[in-house]
């Protein structure tokens, strides 16, 4: 439909879009039927002969929706061996709740904020005083986070359920929103996808194992497809590319090497915290139109005031909101449980978070 749909405009032509009813989870059960050939062939994988097996790895229904995007090299084994145990279901049990909370508390609150600057934005009929520049990043935060959240919860459900049936998938995110670079930035988000087209993709084509211009050109492909897979729009499309320049930019300039200086790393993440930012924007928008007239309203841009009542009113009702989810997106729960390990008083303390989150849910 997008291809047709382009090709119209471009050449003036008027080519049916056929309508046509694509299954659901698509774009990973595709990933995963291609990643069973590719491993088997590298022998990674041991060929299945039944063919009840392969379809259990294809349509296997936990992370079927949503991901994460599980090689066959990961779970052939467990595929005719696995072995479920009591510990493993309570863990899963446990990381499917997480998931779950972090999807209904967080994720579907920010969307209640993200939605609302985003339609203020896309429609013609809102006032101009109900648009303000704090509200519009107020807005473009709210799905900064809703994402995560959303990909996230889903992600923590589908590893707590395939625990449960005997399944260990891999690890999909890693504090994402702590990176200092967009290079680092891929290496936390989405960990599946990124992984995959980097070894199904980018290696075969040549890696950085070519001359520059042909790196170069790899990169364009893997991130042209990265966006495309996301969907068939422009937005995601500029997405994607957004992505490829970032990492041309740090890749030939060594931005992405540690830095020792504190000063510098909060500067780097502050660099990769705004352009992270403004590509969900894009890629939340409707369209490109919506998505530039968005961001100039982030940067006060056409007579647009500073903060109103509308934020004022967003931030008081969904203010713990933005706490729990900077809090949770970030390793400061992890590295207290860490430190704590062993010590009664790391119970008392998640008893205590849990506890409080609820009140403040019930108050509101």
């Amino acid at each position: 439909m997008f291809t047709i749909n382009n090709i119209n405009s471009i050449f003036d032509l008027s080519l049916n879009v056929p309508n046509i009813a694509l299954p659901i989870g698509i774009s990973f059960f595709t990933f995963q039927a291609i990643s069973y050939v590719i491993d088997v062939y590298r022998g990674k994988g041991e060929a299945q002969s039944n063919l009840i097996n392969v379809g259990l790895y294809i349509s296997l229904f936990p992370q079927l929706i949503a991901g994460p995007i599980v090689r066959y090299e990961t779970v052939s084994y467990e595929i005719k061996n696995r072995k479920e145990n009591i510990d493993d279901f309570t863990d899963g049990v446990v990381r499917f709740i997480v998931g779950l909370g972090k999807k209904v508390i967080i994720s579907n609150n920010m969307a209640l904020v993200a939605d609302k600057a985003f339609n203020l934005i896309n429609s013609s009929s809102s006032p101009i005083e109900e648009i303000s520049i704090l509200m519009s990043w107020l807005g473009a935060i709210s799905y900064t986070l809703q994402i995560y959240f959303d990909f996230g919860g889903y992600s923590d459900m589908a590893i707590g359920l395939g625990k449960m049936f005997g399944f260990h998938f891999l690890e999909n995110f890693n504090y994402p929103y702590i990176s200092k670079s967009a290079t680092e930035f891929w290496r936390r988000w989405h960990i599946s996808l990124s992984s995959w087209f980097r070894d199904y993709v980018y290696i075969p084509l040549g890696g950085s194992r070519v001359n520059k211009y042909r790196h170069i050109l790899n990169l364009f492909i893997v991130w042209l497809l990265t966006g495309i897979w996301h969907g068939a729009n422009w937005t995601f499309i500029i997405w994607g590319l957004m992505y490829f320049i970032l990492l041309i930019i740090e890749k030939f300039t060594s931005f992405d090497i540690d830095c020792k200086n504190k000063k510098h790393n909060w500067i780097k993440h502050i660099y990769t915290m705004f352009f992270v930012i403004i590509g969900w924007v894009i890629f939340r928008s409707e369209n490109v139109y919506v998505a530039l007239n968005y961001i100039k309203s982030m940067f006060g841009i056409g007579n647009i005031i500073l903060f109103n009542d509308v934020f004022l009113s967003y931030i008081r009702q969904f203010f713990i909101y933005f706490v729990v989810g900077i809090i949770a997106s970030s390793p400061i729960l992890k590295i207290a449980k860490r430190k704590l390990k062993n010590n009664i008083i790391t119970n008392i303390i998640y008893i205590l978070f849990i506890l409080i989150i609820l009140l403040f849910v019930y108050l509101l």
